[in-house]
């Protein structure tokens, strides 16, 4: 058996680092590049969407009155998803630009329920629209500007991937 040198034994220590970092870093770039949750890829795990919502145009809102919420999803996942609850979202809810222009500006529209459970199921890389049926209520104080305006209300939804 011959025994190494030293300039020998340093090489090949160098060498050995260099293969452990190379290697730690394409396992790096593996998981980066192939999703680092693989938790994911099991169906029932959670999924969260900001989202805009907006009163129903066929039913315009009314001082004191309730309307219809529309709110059309997006699902950018590479896996069908199913919203099970609605939330009031960050943000402000809006009126459209011409009932703005006539001083509609003061937030008088909120959805009707603090959540609404749902179950509504969408297809990977897909939009969806539903309707939560009476979702919006105007504030009765509302300015006679905000009469008839469309309104775009945040939300945040919950919800689930399933199996493909």
């Amino acid at each position: 058996m011959r025994r190494l040198d030293g300039r020998t034994r340093s090489i090949l220590t160098v060498a050995a680092v260099a293969a452990a970092i190379v290697n730690a870093g394409a396992a790096w770039a593996y998981w980066r590049i192939t999703g680092s949750d693989t938790a994911q890829a099991r169906a029932g795990h959670a999924v969260e969407l900001a989202m805009r919502g907006r009163s129903d145009l066929d039913r315009p809102l009314t001082p004191g009155g309730t309307g219809d919420l529309t709110v059309p999803v997006t699902n950018d996942y590479d896996f069908p998803i199913r919203i099970t609850s609605l939330t009031r979202g960050i943000g402000n809810v809006v009126a459209d630009d011409e009932h703005r222009d006539r001083g509609c500006e003061d937030v008088v529209v909120s959805i009707s329920q603090d959540r609404f459970h749902v179950s509504w199921n969408v297809d990977n890389n897909t939009i969806g629209a539903f309707t939560i049926p009476g979702g919006l209520v105007m504030d009765p104080r509302a300015s006679k500007a905000c009469e008839g305006a469309t309104f775009t209300v945040p939300l945040h939804a919950s919800g689930v991937r399933l199996s493909p």
